[in-house]
């Protein structure tokens, strides 16, 4: 179903649709409005009212808007008559974490405006601030991150000395806040972080003094300790951690980022733009030595 306009260009509700996303994106409330018909409704599917009409819409997008600054990323699209149904992930933004919500929008469209939308809300991953109390929970992932992920990498004896000699939360990052947590609807999937300060690695049994403040003029931020929970391996988990740390970093001053990397942690830091500068081995109990990587990446 096409509309025409005054030069007889059709408008098809795929290119309605395509609009309301684009001024979505741009937090545009009276270009929104300007697309929805003055009684439309919008509903949670099936059947469950959310808005009618331009001041109830208008009054959700701001408050939307203004919760987490969202952005809408268009996954796939189907047209059928006057139908369309988007599946998009809506990536938001706040101030102590940032989330990701899957969703399938289907929009109804009349006359070049849409008439109703409904909305199927899917499952949420927020990343936030690590606290204190998460220090158990986040510890026992590392431990099943650090072994079962190393498969491929290391030797079984290898992963096991590392993740009891070195792997674990470093609570001064925790009381920085600059460690972070993921969780998809409640469950913690994955933690990880950044640091202004001196330590490139290891928990707090791995310090044995002052973990100085760097100066963001000279010197590089860390990137510290991203472990994911294995069954969640390979679901973006830590490219999400990685753009997080790097916002943050850049904000506090960094110009430069540090890390020095596991085997498995190659692959997903090399993706994120960091070069190796220097390959070394870490002397571990039992006469055990772990290749790991230094690396690096200006912002």
């Amino acid at each position: 179903m096409n509309t025409m306009l005054a030069n007889d260009t059709p408008i098809s509700p795929s290119t309605v649709v395509q609009a309301q996303l684009d001024a979505y994106n741009a937090h545009d409330v009276p270009a929104l409005l300007a697309i929805y018909a003055d009684d439309a409704q919008q509903f949670e599917h099936p059947a469950t009212l959310l808005a009618t009409g331009g001041a109830q819409i208008g009054a959700r997008f701001v408050a939307r808007f203004a919760a987490s600054r969202p952005r809408a990323q268009l996954l796939n699209r189907i047209a059928c008559g006057k139908l369309v149904i988007d599946h998009e992930i809506v990536h938001g933004d706040t101030d102590d974490g940032v989330s990701a919500q899957e969703l399938v929008a289907t929009y109804e469209v009349e006359q070049a405006r849409i008439t109703r939308a409904w909305f199927s809300f899917g499952t949420l991953t927020r990343l936030r601030v690590a606290l204190p109390a998460d220090v158990p929970a986040m510890n026992a992932l590392i431990a099943r991150s650090g072994v079962e992920l190393s498969a491929g990498f290391y030797t079984p004896e290898q992963a096991d000395a590392v993740t009891r000699h070195v792997f674990g939360v470093d609570t001064q990052l925790v009381a920085d806040q600059t460690y972070f947590v993921i969780e998809r609807d409640g469950a913690m999937l994955a933690c990880g972080g950044w640091s202004r300060r001196a330590t490139l690695y290891g928990a707090d049994r791995a310090k044995s003094g002052p973990d100085p403040l760097l100066d963001p003029a000279s010197q590089a931020g860390r990137i510290r300790a991203f472990f994911v929970e294995p069954a969640a391996a390979r679901q973006g988990l830590g490219s999400m951690l990685m753009r997080h740390c790097e916002r943050q970093a850049r904000a506090a001053g960094f110009s430069t980022l540090e890390l020095a990397a596991t085997l498995p942690g190659v692959p997903l830091y090399l993706a994120s733009g960091f070069a190796v500068t220097q390959e070394f081995h870490l002397d571990l109990p039992d006469d055990i030595q772990l290749p790991l990587a230094r690396m690096h990446k200006r912002l």
